[in-house]
């Protein structure tokens, strides 16, 4: 049986004071890195690029572009209007954040109340069945009888 097992929370002096050494500038340079680099790896992958076509198009090695995506580059604007050209956007685009399509669902309740036969034919005795009905073969002649009675013994 399998258990789930909430993460423990762990507090490490020597990353709280790494961490409260980290000015506020820093963090925002950081983040904006990451976030930077996280939406230059969505629009590639949404125009169906991979790396090295991607590395073509702004004319630098794939290695380069592995660097851009770790988050970690700090880019000159030269560099970033060079990628927004080669995605078809404005530099301020690249920051713009991901545009979320909300869908709302609509539940649809559909009430049958009696659905015409489709196909009408006669009884070789002359009665009219449908084509929901099945026919018996008896001492008396054909009959027809609906699918649900069964065929009598």
């Amino acid at each position: 049986m399998k258990t789930n097992n909430p993460a423990r929370k762990y507090k490490s002096r020597i990353v709280t004071e790494l961490l409260s050494e980290i000015t506020p500038v820093e963090k925002i340079q950081t983040s904006t890195k990451m976030t930077l680099a996280a939406r230059l790896d969505d629009l590639i992958a949404a125009r169906g690029w991979g790396k090295s076509e991607f590395a073509e198009k702004v004319n630098k090695n794939p290695s380069e572009i592995t660097k851009w995506l770790s988050g970690t580059q700090n880019f000159t604007i030269d560099t970033l209007a060079e990628i927004a050209v080669a995605l078809g956007m404005s530099v301020v685009e690249l920051f713009a954040p991901k545009r979320v399509q909300v869908i709302n669902k609509v539940k649809i309740v559909v009430k049958v109340e009696h659905v015409q036969p489709a196909l009408h034919y006669f009884t070789p005795v002359g009665g009219l069945a449908l084509a929901s009905e099945h026919y018996h073969a008896g001492a008396h002649g054909y009959a027809w009888l609906p699918l649900t009675s069964g065929i009598p013994a």
